[in-house]
């Protein structure tokens, strides 16, 4: 900024004559946000030296003074006095800037919008130039910055718009710096008291810690500045290492303060899963009244659904299976035998538009975790008002098929019903039925078996799948429930799912009904002989899983080569998958009101808004497992061995599926590993909350 003659508004050359005349003169100076107050003791050439009201001497351009107008004179033979006097007059300026009312001033100014010099504006509001007053506005004016703009030595008024917006801004941070100072102050306190009650007006700041620990990606990047500030501040009132990575560093905020534990689900915070339901969720569950007859059920219900409540349904689920959402019933009929396959009707409960229909949609699936079950709906109504449960009488939609003596499908069906469930079954209590020869469930199985004989004749691949489930238990270990998947009773269950798919899918290609059909291209014949060579196990599994084509999600039906069928949707499980229920409404208004619910062009935003929330939950599902799985790794007897088969060998570490958790691992070998060899493995270092485990062959 350059020296001004006074009350000039530009830079002016400088001649001999004017730099003498400088000589004495105060001026301001910036030095790292500060404005520092100095008076000209001598130039040279382009600079000037000054004496600063810290009483030190230096030489500084002519670009970075602005000169004050005169008025008091530094007076004193010595350096000392002079900067004893600069000081006096430092003081002085201060009391103008603190007293100053920038917004009056801005009233006064701001309908003309120009860019005014400091004389101006010290002219207008104290009606002369002096030199304390003009230095203390122009102080005032750099250090405010909300109702003027500055550009270099000028100043221009902003729109009462503009102010306004800075102002809630500056309040706004304001705000968040007296949270953040409470949330230090509530660490301290925890820290002596773990009982101390979290205010209620920090709880967002510990929103915010939690989505740096889980790594959440903002689009906002002052959120994301800010959420790491606030985790360095918070590290170090905790004495956390520095040396940590962020993420760390704000988990271990969290437990050692007690608000979270070593197994908090990260998973779900970094992919946004809500857990759960409002108010105003559970008031509309709280009000869903079910009729305990079907003569309780409204009369336009009764006229279109066919009453099932007297064929014997039975379902078949693990034992641990509350939200039961589809039953089977069989029978003999005079030219072969009639298959139902009922799947309770949600759509009949849950209305468009409502309370409970927005947190469906937005969830998109329940997620069965480890330490949580985590509904689509609430438990009062997944689990129970709209459950298939023994002795109750629910509305379905029901998909009936008509067999042969030999078992082959003759014809088929989808109606809305009224079922009533007579007998609840685990999957181990139909296999044991199936080695007793129990007639109901063998005949349920033989059918099963041959719909599954004739989908792999059209091209079905089966592929096998080890699989665990992990439980936490009380104690904090974890146990594991191997899923047998083609265990008789899951086989058949599978299969009637699949059946009953396949038909919903027929029924609304042939009447134009708009749902999301599943499809799945064939593998290529070059991938299908990469398979061949080898070993059966583990490894083949893998190789010939890893072969198969993504499905596809299209209008209009596909061949699913995977399933070998034709057409296929899912339609099977509107308690836990959105979209089923949103199928189940195309249908069921389809026979109320021979249209569909919405048009294909209404339902595809839906299917992809819904997809984007379907992926968050299985991404979250998926780690959240792994998680589980890798503490159950941590958990075991350290030197225990660990058996496992390698499935890959093309990268630079041998892929192995481990035993008992039957997931995959790279693995440090000193030696190279063949596809399908046996390895026996030592647990070098495991960190679930890292996503890290280092296995080493023995």
């Amino acid at each position: 900024m350059a020296i001004l003659p006074p009350g000039s508004s530009r830079a002016t050359p400088l001649s001999t004559t004017v730099v003498d005349s400088n000589i004495g003169a105060l001026v301001h100076y910036e030095d790292d946000g500060s404005v520092i107050l100095a008076v000209i003791i001598s130039s040279k050439r382009d600079k000037f030296a000054v004496l600063n009201v810290r009483g030190r001497e230096l030489e500084l351009p002519r670009g970075r003074l602005y000169r004050l107008p005169p008025g008091t004179s530094v007076g004193g033979a010595s350096t000392s006095a002079r900067v004893e006097a600069l000081k006096g007059i430092a003081e002085a300026i201060e009391r103008e800037a603190t007293s100053l009312d920038v917004k009056e001033l801005w009233s006064f100014v701001h309908e003309d919008v120009h860019l005014y010099t400091v004389s101006e504006l010290s002219k207008s509001y104290f009606g002369a130039d002096i030199a304390e007053k003009h230095a203390g506005l122009r102080l005032a004016l750099i250090r405010e910055r909300v109702h003027f703009k500055r550009d270099k030595d000028g100043f221009e008024p902003r729109s009462a718009e503009v102010v306004d917006g800075l102002l809630r801004a500056e309040d706004a941070r304001k705000r968040k710096m007296t949270v953040r100072d409470a949330t230090i102050a509530f660490l301290a306190e925890r820290m002596k008291d773990p009982l101390v009650a979290i205010p209620h007006d920090i709880s967002e700041n510990l929103v915010l810690i939690g989505e740096v620990a889980a790594g959440v990606a903002h689009t906002d990047p002052a959120r994301q500045k800010e959420g790491k500030d606030l985790v360095h501040l918070c590290a170090r009132q905790l004495k956390i290492a520095d040396n940590l990575t962020i993420e760390r560093q704000a988990f271990d905020v969290l437990v050692k303060i007690g608000h979270y534990t070593l197994n908090t689900n990260l998973s779900f915070i970094r992919h946004e899963i809500p857990t759960h339901f409002s108010h105003a969720v559970l008031n509309e569950a709280e009000m869903l009244a079910t009729p305990l007859t079907v003569a309780d059920f409204p009369e336009d219900e009764r006229r279109f659904r066919e009453d099932f409540t007297a064929k014997h349904a039975i379902t078949i689920d693990d034992i641990s299976t509350q939200d039961m959402d589809d039953a089977v019933t069989v029978e003999q009929t005079a030219d072969g035998y009639e298959l139902g396959i009922h799947i309770t009707d949600v759509s009949w409960a849950i209305q468009p538009g409502t309370a409970l229909d927005d947190v469906a949609r937005r969830r998109a699936t329940s997620l069965y975790c480890a330490d949580r079950t985590v509904n689509m709906l609430p438990e009062m109504l997944s689990e129970s008002k709209l459950s298939l449960r023994q002795g109750t009488v629910r509305p379905c939609l029901s998909v009936v098929v008509h067999l042969s003596q030999n078992l082959e499908i003759q014809g088929s069906r989808v109606v809305p019903s009224f079922v009533k469930v007579a007998q609840r079954y685990t999957y181990d209590d139909v296999d044991l039925l199936l080695e007793h020869d129990d007639p109901t469930v063998s005949l349920l199985y033989q059918i099963s078996a041959a719909c599954e004989e004739a989908r792999i004749r059209n091209g079905a691949v089966k592929v096998h799948r080890r699989e665990v489930v992990p439980f936490l238990e009380a104690d904090g270990s974890i146990r594991l429930l191997e899923i047998e998947e083609e265990s008789p009773a899951r086989s058949l269950v599978a299969e009637m799912m699949v059946l009953a798919n396949s038909i919903m899918a027929k029924f609304a290609a042939d009447n134009q009904i708009p749902v999301i059909f599943r499809g799945q291209e064939r593998p290529d014949a070059q991938a299908t002989q990469a398979a061949h060579g080898v070993p059966e196990g583990p490894a083949k599994d893998f190789t010939a899983r890893s072969k198969l084509k993504k499905s596809t999600m299209t209008f209009e039906p596909r061949h699913h080569a995977g399933l070998g069928l034709d057409a296929y949707i899912q339609g099977t499980s509107p308690i836990r998958r959105y979209m089923d229920l949103c199928h189940q409404r195309q249908f069921i208004s389809f026979f109320h009101r021979s249209k569909p619910w919405i048009t294909r062009t209404e339902l595809e935003p839906l299917a992809n808004e819904v997809e984007v929330y379907l992926n968050s939950a299985m991404l979250a599902s998926r780690e959240t497992r792994r998680f589980w799985l890798l503490r159950y790794l941590e958990q075991r007897p350290k030197g225990k061995p660990l058996e496992g088969t390698v499935v890959r060998q093309d990268t630079k570490s041998p892929l192995v599926e481990l035993d008992e958790i039957y997931i995959t691992v790279f693995v440090k070998s000193p030696r190279p590993m063949k596809i399908g060899q046996r390895v026996t493995l030592k647990v070098a270092m495991v960190d679930p909350l890292g996503d890290y485990v280092r296995l080493e062959a023995v």
